[in-house]
């Protein structure tokens, strides 16, 4: 019995010694791919790319034209406004949204953000994007009285500031003195030109909410003058089916650049994304089709 027990007892000696064997060997051979696995999970996890961000390049100089924005956090919800300056920008109608807001809608795609504007009175949008928050506009003058109250994101134009009138009016309008600035002049509410009118020395300053509301003013001769910007009052004239040639243009008092604006809360960064957005519309050409189409200068 003993003996049959030292024969079993070996043969589970071997036994045992055998599956040490196999197991040291398993354990040798998945090792490797342990080990790799726990590197894995020790690394730290790389967020995916976005679909909108360019992948680096080992030269950026090359794209800095063509390659599309950087990415950058905009306000969410951000708001868009204007006022109606037929042909520039207006909502209804042949040809709407009008030059301006072609442009707006070009720059729009390459920020990747929707710049179709809400309309509204010059004098209500100007108060909206000063207020705040996340709220952009265009057009807008810039002028030291507005220079703390907006972020000033890009230039769009430059347009020039004219005093006009009916045919009948021209013999005045040819005289910059002290009669014309006795005349009755309309303005937009909410612009610049009534402080700049009064610190010319004009007494007389009627102010109207929008251009068809001036021009009716006038063809009544309740007011005799305007004094508006160039594109503005000649696209008034147009959208309203009058003949630009029963008014007479008198002189100019101002040049201006005109302005993309964000509400105070926009930043640099965000500043010059439009910026760089707008100088690639510049480089391809499509901001001197707008230049053309709107006749106005860069």
């Amino acid at each position: 019995m003993w003996g049959r027990f030292a024969s079993t007892g070996f043969q589970y000696g071997k036994w045992r010694s055998s599956m040490a064997g196999l197991l040291a060997a398993l354990a040798l051979a998945s090792g490797p791919c342990q080990a790799a696995d726990a590197e894995l999970d020790r690394a730290p996890l790389k967020a995916d790319r976005p679909a909108s961000v360019a992948a680096p390049e080992a030269s950026s100089s090359a794209l800095a034209v063509s390659r599309p924005a950087e990415s950058v956090s905009w306000p969410a919800g951000f708001q868009f406004v204007s006022s109606e300056f037929p042909p520039l920008i207006y909502a209804k109608g042949a040809g709407a949204p009008g030059a301006l807001g072609e442009l707006l809608a070009e720059l729009g795609h390459e920020l990747r953000h929707d710049l179709s504007p809400s309309f509204y009175p010059f004098a209500r949008a100007a108060a909206l994007v000063q207020r705040g928050p996340a709220v952009l506009m265009a057009p807008l003058v810039r002028s030291p009285a507005r220079e703390s109250t907006v972020k000033w994101l890009a230039v769009l134009y430059r347009q020039r500031y004219c005093l006009y009138g009916s045919k009948e009016a021209e013999p005045r309008l040819l005289h910059d003195n002290q009669a014309l600035r006795q005349m009755r002049v309309a303005v937009l509410r909410g612009a610049l030109s009534r402080e700049r009118l009064r610190s010319l020395g004009f007494r007389n300053i009627v102010e109207e909410a929008d251009y068809p509301r001036i021009l009716r003013r006038l063809d009544e001769g309740t007011v005799d003058l305007v004094y508006a910007a160039e594109p503005a009052f000649m696209g008034a004239l147009q959208a309203g089916g009058r003949d630009a040639r029963a008014y007479v243009e008198g002189p100019s008092f101002d040049t201006a650049d005109v302005w993309l604006v964000g509400s105070p809360d926009f930043s640099e960064a965000q500043a010059e994304q439009v910026r760089a957005a707008l100088n690639r519309l510049k480089a391809d050409g499509r901001y001197a089709k707008f230049l053309q189409k709107a006749r106005l200068k860069a």
